[in-house]
């Protein structure tokens, strides 16, 4: 062997370590360096949220000109999230109580940011749930939702963020979201019918707008939205005068429309742009829908199919989105925030191989500035590629998923005599040289999806060396009507054979390796790896649940009362209601905790106590039921925690607790963890762990057949 081929082959050996070394859970899980990065309406500071010197998620601004950053609050408790104002030395943050989602706004003025300063409270009572309902960043005044009154429906008050004075605009007992144009007038407001259609209504012409009530002589009809309609339609802005209106629009089209009328005409609809792959996207986070600040004008769009692909209205922005593009070929720039000029915008990149990098890009010299990286730690990591195809579910209806394989998987080499399928696949870059063990990770909501991105949850299973699959099943978003109504009354059901199908791909392909699949998720996730564990328990080697209800009944009775403005469309995507004895029946048929006696796989549960969403109690009765059976089971309750995990030594703790299971498991890779490492807030109430009663239960081999139960199963 030559001086070359040496030197090639110690290259790989040293490139294969560098691929395969463990990156720690600090890189992954602890608190972003930047987070809720906001650009002020005048283009001249940055804010955003990082850790302190004590770990606690605090405010921190940014000079754009200079590059200095200093903090402005010195809060005890993590803030979740920032706002500015028109006025460019106020800023607005958010908190709640220990992740009980009852958020409480507080106004700082940045000038006097101190240890010692006091913001100004706009409400902040324990048990109220408040937020910002309209902030034009041009007047000196915002909208505040807030259900002081009753905790089903939000009052509108007028704040003024030069005086503190708080004003009630509208007395709230009856509609479940309100409207207001760009000069913060409250317009029109949505109420849900007994059918579960959503209907609008407008101000009447006798209403006065300082002073409103629910009352119907306040109110005029404006349009019914029908219930097959309503994942696909939504009211996007008002026009620059106020006249004309942007609404996503659902009917007569499956992935829907763009479209703009006269307010309180949709009869006048002009479509500006229809759908062709995916629904034309919304996110908060992002401005993937492009309206301008001042003009009103929609100038761009994108469609999320397995990317987004972006899709010009106005010229104005082409040259903009060209250059961007061509910054970092390959990946996706989207809009975060602008100034209010539209001269400067705040912008990412939607990629797999990085986390979260923020640019400013300045429109008129065509320059795109680096900021900072979302964690800088992973600079260098190799991370997984997240690779996005189709399958088909056993009654034929057409999936969408993605598959991410660990970053040392051997890709598999195809002849060109096999399968024509195979080799599509294989090009894809789908396809490992060897069956991998595989975590199937399902995503909440339900009416929610799996998108391309980073994930500090995926690049560590990756790193990990598990291959991850997340299928979009059906009930889920952003694929059309017709995608997610099919997953109504489906629970438990084709929604969860949706999951089995795509395992069963998965086992086909040589992708994974039959006896090594756990099922992980978190809420309606958490729902289906209990569904996994107890209806399909043969197709599983353990579970991980993660704040899943248990019993569709109970978890039905304590929905957050501010929920109950949507309880009839929940209803629809459950396929009952508990207020009927054919209801309960039918919901009990699909709740996990009456087959517990199902579970014969290692299963971990961790909950937080002030879930607002999926009560403490949806775990601890399924737990309750296996301890009575004398089956074992991991808890982890987290007494400071919601739906969800937030401080980092919590979400560092259920990567490590998540990650020793995982390894017992399935035998991938493992960071060594104890239970007092982050200094979390974890307690394990129940340790299968410490037990050796799993050796005495079935270990069933998972198979490749449709598992399904019959009604007499029930």
């Amino acid at each position: 062997m030559g001086i070359r081929e040496n030197i090639l082959l110690v290259s790989c050996v040293l490139l294969l370590k560098a691929y395969s070394k463990i990156i720690p859970r600090d890189e992954l899980f602890s608190s972003p360096q930047y987070s809720a990065v906001k650009l002020s309406p005048n283009g001249q500071q940055i804010a955003f949220l990082s850790p302190d010197k004590h770990g606690i998620r605090n405010v921190y601004v940014r000079c754009v000109k200079c590059n200095h950053s200093r903090q402005i609050t010195f809060d005890s408790k993590d803030i979740n999230d920032i706002e500015w104002t028109a006025l460019p030395d106020i800023i607005l943050y958010y908190q709640d109580n220990d992740g009980d989602e009852n958020d409480r706004i507080y106004k700082l003025n940045l000038t006097m940011a101190s240890p010692f300063s006091k913001p100004i409270p706009i409400s902040d009572r324990i048990g109220v749930k408040a937020f910002v309902a309209g902030n034009n960043n041009r007047d000196s005044r915002i909208l505040v939702a807030i259900n002081n009154d009753n905790p089903q429906f939000h009052n509108i008050y007028e704040f003024d963020l030069l005086t503190d004075k708080l004003s009630l605009l509208l007395r709230n007992d009856r509609f479940s979201e309100t409207f207001s144009d760009n000069d913060l007038n409250i317009r029109f407001a949505s109420e849900e019918a007994d059918d579960g259609s959503l209907v609008y209504y407008r101000l009447s012409e006798n209403a006065n707008s300082k002073n409103l009530s629910t009352a119907y002589s306040d109110w005029t009809e404006y349009l019914t939205v029908l219930p097959q309609d309503r994942p696909t339609t939504e009211p996007v802005a008002f026009t620059a005068d106020n006249k004309r209106i942007y609404w996503l629009w659902g009917e007569g089209s499956d992935l829907g429309r763009l479209v703009i009328h006269d307010f309180g005409y949709p009869g006048t609809n002009e479509i500006l742009y229809t759908a062709e792959k995916a629904e034309i996207e919304e996110d908060e986070s992002y401005e993937y829908l492009l309206i301008h600040p001042t003009d009103k004008t929609a100038l761009s769009l994108y469609e999320f199919y397995h990317k987004p692909e972006l899709h010009i209205l106005n010229e104005t922005v082409r040259n903009d989105f060209e250059y961007l593009t061509n910054v970092r070929p390959g990946d996706s720039p989207v809009i975060l925030d602008y100034s209010q000029d539209f001269d400067i915008w705040l912008i990412s990149y939607l990629c797999d191989h990085s986390p979260n990098e923020y640019y400013l890009y300045y429109r008129k010299e065509r320059k795109a500035e680096f900021l900072f990286s979302e964690r800088p730690q992973l600079r260098g990591r190799k991370l997984y590629r997240m690779i996005g195809f189709n399958f088909l579910a056993r009654d034929n209806f057409p999936l969408q998923a993605y598959l991410s394989l660990p970053p040392t998987a051997e890709l598999r080499q195809v002849s060109n005599d096999s399968d024509e399928t195979e080799i599509a696949f294989a090009e894809m870059g789908l396809l490992p040289a060897a069956p991998q063990s595989m975590v199937l990770h399902v995503h909440g909501g339900p009416h929610y999806r799996n998108k391309f991105g980073f994930s500090s949850t995926i690049a560590w299973l990756t790193n990990r060396g598990y291959a991850v699959l997340q299928v979009n099943y059906r009930g889920s978003t952003g694929f059309g009507k017709n995608y997610a109504n099919a997953g109504n009354g489906e629970w438990g059901r084709k929604m969860h054979y949706d999951l089995v199908d795509g395992v069963n791909f998965a086992i086909q392909y040589g992708i994974a390796n039959a006896s090594k699949i756990a099922i992980m998720g978190g809420s309606y996730g958490g729902y289906a790896a209990l569904v996994g564990i107890t209806f399909t328990p043969e197709v599983f080697a353990c579970a991980v649940d993660s704040c899943g209800p248990s019993n569709l009944i109970t978890f039905l009775e304590t929905i957050p009362p501010y929920w109950m403005g949507g309880y009839r469309e929940l209803t629809t995507w459950l396929g009952a209601d508990k207020n009927t004895s054919q209801g309960r029946a039918f919901l009990r048929s699909r709740s996990p905790l009456f087959f517990a006696n199902r579970v014969t796989k290692p299963l971990i549960i961790l909950q937080g106590a002030n879930d607002p969403r999926v009560k403490e109690n949806e775990s601890s009765q399924f737990v309750n039921e296996l301890v009575k059976l004398k089956i074992p089971v991991t808890y982890v309750l987290y007494p400071d925690e919601g739906h969800g995990f937030g401080r980092p030594q919590n979400s560092l703790a259920e990567a490590g607790f998540v990650e020793r299971f995982l390894h017992r498991c399935l035998h991938g890779r493992y960071e060594k963890f104890s239970l007092g490492q982050y200094n979390s807030s974890a307690v394990v109430l129940t340790d299968a762990d410490n037990a050796d009663e799993w050796q005495s239960l079935k270990t069933d081999e998972p198979s490749l057949q449709n598992s399904s139960f019959s009604s007499s199963d029930i």
